[in-house]
């Protein structure tokens, strides 16, 4: 009878990692941060995934090239923009 050789499954593609607990990745903080430079990342660097609709990534594509930004420096800048506003 043929064993099956057990896999790993890493976090990205070609690592072989060793498991991890998922409340590791969580990291507490006291609600207090400072975020007054925002528009500088600092740290480490995270990727934010996420779905629009056709129209709304059009009118996105659209607005930032009206403001000679790229999709991606638009939306920082809104994050950042709406994350200062509610210091």
């Amino acid at each position: 009878m043929l064993q099956k050789k057990p896999s790993r499954l890493s976090t990205k593609p070609g690592l072989n990692s060793q498991a991890q607990n998922p409340d590791s990745w969580v990291s507490k903080s006291n609600g207090n941060q400072d975020i007054s430079n925002l528009s500088e990342p600092t740290g480490k660097i995270k990727r934010i995934t996420f779905e629009v609709s056709e129209k709304q990534h059009q009118a996105t594509k659209i607005l930032a090239a009206q403001k000679s930004m790229s999709i991606k420096e638009l939306m920082v800048s809104l994050l950042v923009s709406e994350l200062n506003k509610n210091q």
